[in-house]
Order: C-alpha cells, then structure tokens, then sequence
C-alpha cells in the first residue's frame, strides 16, 4: 500500500506563523546513497526511505528514517524553512527561508548545507521542473518568482507577480501556475518558463493557498481560503470546471503518483480527505491531527499498491 504522510501544524494564511513544520518531502530508498564522482554504486542492505521535513519556528529541516519514524538529524537553515522539493535524482533537497532571502540547498548524502541562494526578501514555495534543471521560487516579500538554475545553483531570471505563495509546474515542464495573494487582485498567474514571462491570470474572488497539477496535466487542483472546497481547473481553457466539497479550510491538494486519488489536508477536522478524480467526489478520509498543511506519498504508489489502499481507516461519505 503507499502511505500518506501530512504534515501538521497551525493555520499558513498570512501571516500566521505556524509553530511547527511546514513542509515535508520523501526521498526514495533509491535515491539514499550516491558516490560522488565515480557513476557507480555501492552494494548494500536496502535503506529505508528518509522524509524531509520543515520546522519553521527551530529554523531547522529534521531527517526523518521512515524505516523507524525516527529522527535522524536536523538540518539548520536561516529562518523558517516554508518550501522544499526534491531533486528527480534524489541527491538534492531545496529549501527556503521564509524569514530571510535565501534558498538552501541541502545534499542527501551528507545531510548537510551544500549551498545557499540569494533570491530576495520571504520566498515561500518552490517547485521543481520535471526534470529537475530550474527550481522555480515564490518570492512573497519581493512580489516576483525568481528561477533557479540546479546546475549552476543560481537565479538566471525574476518574473513580477503580487505577492507570490506556492506553484505548480505542468508534467511538461514549460507552464507554472502562481498562487498570487496580492490584495484586491488575487489570481492564478500563468508564466511560460520557456520565455520566463506571464502569459495569463485567472481572477479570484480568494486568496489562493496551494495547488497541483493531475499527474497526466489535464486538471489542476488549488484551494482558496475561505473557502471549503477544493477547485478544479481545466488547463485547457483556464476555466474552474467543478468544486469539490471537502470542509472547512482545505489546504494542500496532493496526487497520488499513478493520479488514482487525489489527496487534501484538510485543517478544520484535521484530516486528509481521499478523492476519487474520476468521479470528483470524497471517498473517504482518514483522520490526521491537528491543522494538516502538506502532504507527500512514498515513491512505490503505483497502481497495483494504490489498489491496496487501507480502506478501514477511512469514513464513507455519502
């Protein structure tokens, strides 16, 4: 079966500062060891998979063995880690501070800081391109998205955005959609990373929140706040095809990898909510704890797994 992990902790809508983790990312047991230098491997028992989780008020990014649900170390960054993605090839974790200006990148083979990036004033959410060449940067306090280039670890370009919180990046690599919370003009912008300008925005009566592309591009996922349910985008047209009722304060819409369910925190009860795609409807939920921000999956949930899903953890809805 795969395995939900969601991050817990207080309400993100600026400008609470929650008093615990904000974010979480996996690192698949592939990805655990890499020998730097040399193409190759070495041999050895399995490990098992290592979480990467942010702790926003210890300025620290905690090392989790999902083996044991122990912590294995803490990572100190500068002042409250908010986003982290990883790298397709596992070696790398970025990480930003939403109290400073800098992006941390963190290497997981040593667990340590490799290198920081300065990308301006609060960056709050990050994604990584599908194959892994541009980190894309939500820089809040600057109103601009700032682009990473991985290989060389440095910004290569800014594009204006009112008050930038998380992205979405299309499968194919060259649309990100930015949840802009700019007062009066909240709106979804739409930037072409090929040309790194904005193409197009989608107005909104809310504050987007966060937001995920369906696994085959054809859907996007956001939420607002104020709102109970999550939306659906049709990329095709921008236009907001269904809401999906889920409760009160959904939080981080989240794929599973095969796009079989789609996963939401949902703060108000404390739980993740299980959607079925195809139908658009909540098929069960599974309780969480207190304020679920974000949430991620192990690596292995394909379909067969998926299928397995532990259903008597979760409540009907009718």
């Amino acid at each position: 079966m795969f395995t939900i992990h969601a991050r817990t902790s207080e309400s993100c809508d600026r400008p609470r500062r929650p008093s615990a983790a904000r974010s979480l990312m996996l690192l698949g047991a592939t990805f655990v060891l890499a020998v730097a230098g040399t193409g190759g491997s070495i041999t050895a028992a399995p490990a098992a998979p290592k979480a990467y989780v942010g702790i926003f008020n210890d300025n620290a990014v905690a090392v989790i063995d999902t083996g044991t649900n122990r912590v294995l170390t803490t990572i100190p960054i500068p002042a409250g880690p908010h986003g982290l993605v990883i790298s397709p090839d596992g070696l790398r974790v970025y990480a930003s501070s939403d109290g400073a200006s800098t992006v941390s990148v963190i290497s997981t083979a040593t667990d340590r800081v490799v290198s920081s990036i300065d990308v301006g004033k609060g960056p709050h959410g990050l994604a990584m391109s599908p194959d892994g060449r541009q980190v894309v940067v939500a820089v809040f306090g600057m109103s601009r998205v700032a682009v990473i280039d991985t290989v060389r670890n440095e910004v290569i370009g800014t594009i204006p955005v009112g008050n930038p919180h998380n992205i979405a990046i299309s499968p194919d690599g060259r649309t990100a959609y930015v949840a802009s919370q700019q007062p009066g003009a909240a709106a979804l912008a739409i930037l072409d990373l090929t040309t790194r300008r904005q193409v197009g925005s989608v107005a909104l009566d809310k504050a987007p929140r966060a937001l995920t592309f369906s696994p085959d591009g054809k859907a996007l996922y956001f939420t607002l706040a104020g709102s109970e349910s999550v939306q659906v985008l049709d990329p095709a047209d921008n236009h907001i095809v269904t809401q999906i009722p889920v409760g009160a304060s959904p939080h981080h819409p989240f794929f599973t990898p095969t796009g079989e369910y789609a996963l939401v925190a949902v703060q108000g009860p404390g739980e993740v909510a299980v959607i079925d795609p195809h139908s658009r409807k909540v098929i069960g939920t599974v309780a969480v704890g207190k304020v679920p921000h974000w949430i991620t999956t192990t690596s292995d949930g394909d379909t067969r797994s998926s299928r397995r899903f532990p259903w008597a953890t979760l409540r009907a809805r009718s």
